[in-house]
């Protein structure tokens, strides 16, 4: 059982690197559904607890993705850290508390969540960039707070690195892009460090198998982590040379697609 999970976690790891390199979207807006779809091989899951499984696994993968890209951002001084503290601080509480809510609501909820939220981020990936990218409107502390509420309870309930929530919040309030990537990169690492420790909290007596963590199957994560992290510069180097605003069209519409097809199975 275990090996058939493991033969697929390259593959998924090259594509969810492969596509966070190419069209810049956070790895586990591929790898949960994926996992929701190839987890129920194992005997310890079924449809109770398959998104929780999922969700906790994906955003210890992302641990690694985000904490490469906050550390290339600070590299780069594009990483304002008075600027993202307060959201670093906000993240870290409802990333914690998250998981709770996720095991609350159940495995069916969940699902319904993360695929309505997939369609809303498949929608914002269709838009146009802002018109100024090299806006700074200050914002204030309570502001920026909000933002990183917002995306440490939605990134970690649904398995995400924040970026895709953040980004176009920052956008909205007119933050300048760089700063407002680069804060996302940071946070996203907080949201799946905070997000990974309460999903293996509150799943500690989840299972006696050693290959999980209370909801992290660790010998998975492991795998696609390897191959992402491998396989994201290769991404990088082919959207230079490919229409990414097209590129970013279909994978929105595939995104959609499995959505609808995920929100079907639970009418």
């Amino acid at each position: 059982m275990l090996f058939d999970i493991l033969i697929y976690a390259p593959i998924l790891g090259i594509l969810a690197g492969v596509l966070s390199g190419l069209l810049g979207i956070g790895g586990g807006i591929v790898i949960v559904p994926a996992l929701i779809y190839l987890l129920p091989i194992l005997d310890a899951i079924d449809d109770s607890n398959v998104a929780l499984v999922a969700i906790a696994t994906s955003l210890f993968t992302i641990i690694v993705t985000t904490f490469s890209s906050a550390k290339s951002h600070y590299k780069k001084g594009n990483l304002d850290i008075a600027f993202t503290l307060p959201i670093i601080i906000a993240v870290a509480v409802t990333a914690f508390i998250a998981p709770y809510v996720a095991t609350w609501l159940g495995g069916e909820s969940l699902k319904i969540l993360f695929a309505v939220l997939m369609m809303l981020l498949a929608v914002n990936m269709t838009q146009s960039r802002h018109s100024s990218t090299e806006q700074d409107v200050p914002a204030s502390k309570v502001t920026l707070a909000f933002g990183g509420v917002l995306t440490g309870f939605l990134a970690a309930i649904a398995g995400l690195g924040g970026g895709a929530i953040l980004v176009p919040y920052l956008s909205f309030i007119k933050v300048n892009i760089r700063k407002a990537i680069a804060a996302a990169a940071a946070s996203g690492m907080v949201v799946a460090i905070f997000g990974t420790i309460g999903f293996m909290i509150n799943g500690w007596y989840f299972s006696d198998d050693p290959d999980f963590i209370g909801f992290v199957h660790w010998p998975t994560a492991i795998g696609i982590m390897i191959f992402s992290y491998l396989s994201a510069p290769y991404g990088v180097k082919l959207g230079q040379r490919l229409n990414q605003s097209q590129l970013k069209k279909v994978f929105a519409l595939f995104m959609i697609l499995v959505a609808v097809e995920m929100l079907i199975e639970q009418l």
